[in-house]
């Protein structure tokens, strides 16, 4: 297999592993605040990059390499990110959501063209469209619940700060390994949300952390996502950046749509309409257009 196929798996892999992860979140959300959810979430983050380290699977060597970008990576994925990501959920309804999250593509192509001169060509940027249409049409069927304007700005801040740090990763992927990367970025998460969680609940923090862990939902959350979801997926999607184009990996975003929706309908019940169906056939072509037309693109 050739290394842009295995990038196209990862990354395909990865999104699906991210589509999972809203419903997760959402299985927490429901027993703790975010500063508490997203504390445990990289606690175990950390405990998981730990044993992978010291089991010798996967090899860390950051001596003589500077930290600085990896650091920066952090603040922007997980911390500022997750931090923005989680209070815009909080604060907006699912259908308004779904159509905020997909602008993000466009982010991560527009910035891949101007900063890394990635430029789509034509008929990718057509491709891209067409999967924004599909994510919109999704979008369109989901709950609805009342939308704030904080919670508007919370996402766009997330979703852009998503899209830099595709950019930054396709730079420092040059230096460093996807595990050196992952590593140090959830070092910083886990640094910056215990920290925001004891700022938030003082002396209360542990308290607030047993009430959690005493829901078994939560502790299946926590668990898919500090291991599956951050330690494996963002190893894929780390990987799969240092393989491919931005624009040709961060259109595998729009399958995550796709995987919450279809977990909505098999777990949650949620209904399937005739919408659904052409929603998730406009995402799959899209994203199939953009890797297939890659050959014309512009480097």
């Amino acid at each position: 297999m050739s290394e842009e196929k295995k990038g196209m798996l990862a990354a395909g892999v990865a999104y699906t592993i991210f589509g999972l992860s809203y419903l997760f979140s959402k299985m927490a959300l429901e027993v703790a605040e975010p500063a508490i959810l997203l504390c445990a979430r990289f606690s175990v983050t950390l405990i998981a990059l730990n044993i992978l380290t010291a089991t010798g699977v996967l090899k860390l060597n950051l001596r003589g390499k500077s930290l600085v970008g990896p650091i920066l990576l952090g603040l922007l994925q997980p911390a500022l990110y997750f931090v923005l990501e989680n209070y815009g959920l909080k604060y907006t309804s699912t259908s308004f959501t779904g159509m905020v999250s997909s602008v993000s593509p466009v982010f991560s192509a527009v910035l891949g063209a101007v900063l890394l001169r990635e430029r789509p060509n034509v008929k990718q940027w057509v491709a891209i469209l067409v999967t924004i249409a599909g994510v919109m049409l999704v979008s369109l069927g989901g709950g609805g619940g009342q939308n704030t304007l904080l919670g508007c700005l919370c996402l766009l801040g997330a979703y852009f700060s998503g899209a830099y740090y595709t950019i930054l990763v396709r730079r420092l992927t040059k230096t460093y390994t996807p595990f050196e990367l992952t590593y140090v970025m959830f070092t910083v998460g886990f640094v910056f949300f215990a920290a925001l969680a004891v700022i938030q609940y003082r002396g209360g923090t542990f308290a607030a952390l047993g009430a959690a862990l005493s829901h078994p939902n939560f502790i299946v959350s926590i668990v898919y996502l500090g291991a599956v979801a951050s330690v494996g997926a963002y190893l894929l999607s780390n990987y799969s950046l240092s393989r491919l184009p931005v624009a040709r990996s961060t259109i595998f975003t729009s399958l995550s749509t796709v995987v919450s929706v279809l977990s909505g309908i098999v777990i949650m019940k949620d209904p399937f309409t005739p919408v659904s169906l052409l929603a998730f056939a406009l995402i799959l072509l899209g994203v199939w257009g953009v890797n297939f037309f890659a050959e014309g693109e512009k480097g």
